[in-house]
């Protein structure tokens, strides 16, 4: 077995609904950085996207549905609970100041971790958490040149490398692709079809009694 790292992951994401793709990605980065503490920051207002369908306490709600039966994974949030646009520097930056000098692992997608340079103030990331991008086959780094020169010099080749120190590293690590995504699941819904085993029941049940994502 294992042994678990004392260090704290955050992954990021609307969540609107939260699915099964969520939930094994999360599974299979919180098992290959051996960490126990693997938190699902469901985001307030995201800057970079629409807003959400369903409220904020409803994602809540459905994550913490989702996430009852996995004591290793939980939700954090403080993004929900933040007036104003949920920037990642912001979060981390509190849990930082909560945390003292743990590490830190910020988890993201290689789609997302291609645009961060477009995230706000971006150069502190780095200064706050490690960057753990998850990549999928056929998914492909396509970084700035500016991005580039800041994620050369800090590549870290094992999670073990992420745990000797507060944050500054890059790992990649690969997930299962899931063909699973939120928008089509809310277009299932909408047009009245059954999206089970998409996403977990206790959520699915969640959906129809509160009647979201309806057309």
């Amino acid at each position: 077995m294992m042994t678990q790292s004392n260090a704290i992951a955050l992954f990021g994401g609307t969540f609107d609904p939260i699915h099964y793709g969520h939930l094994r990605a999360a599974s299979e980065v919180a098992e290959q950085l051996g960490v126990s503490d693997f938190r699902m920051l469901p985001a307030g207002q995201p800057p970079h996207r629409p807003p959400t369908q369903a409220r904020a306490r409803d994602r809540v709600a459905m994550l913490e549905l989702a996430l009852a039966p996995h004591a290793d994974l939980s939700v954090d949030d403080r993004e929900v609970l933040r007036e104003g646009p949920s920037y990642m520097v912001d979060t981390l930056a509190s849990i930082r100041e909560e945390s003292g000098d743990l590490p830190l692992l910020l988890c993201v997608g290689q789609d997302a971790a291609n645009h961060l340079d477009s995230w706000h103030q971006w150069r502190r990331l780095p200064e706050l958490a490690h960057l753990v991008i998850m990549t999928r086959p056929h998914s492909e780094p396509s970084y700035s040149e500016q991005l580039a020169a800041v994620f050369s010099g800090c590549t870290a080749c094992a999670p073990a490398q992420l745990m000797d120190r507060p944050a500054g590293r890059i790992c990649q690590l690969e997930v299962t692709r899931l063909a699973i995504s939120s928008t089509h699941i809310r277009q299932q819904l909408a047009s009245g079809h059954d999206p089970r085993f998409l996403l977990p029941s206790t959520v699915l049940a969640y959906i129809r009694k509160h009647a979201l994502y309806q057309a």
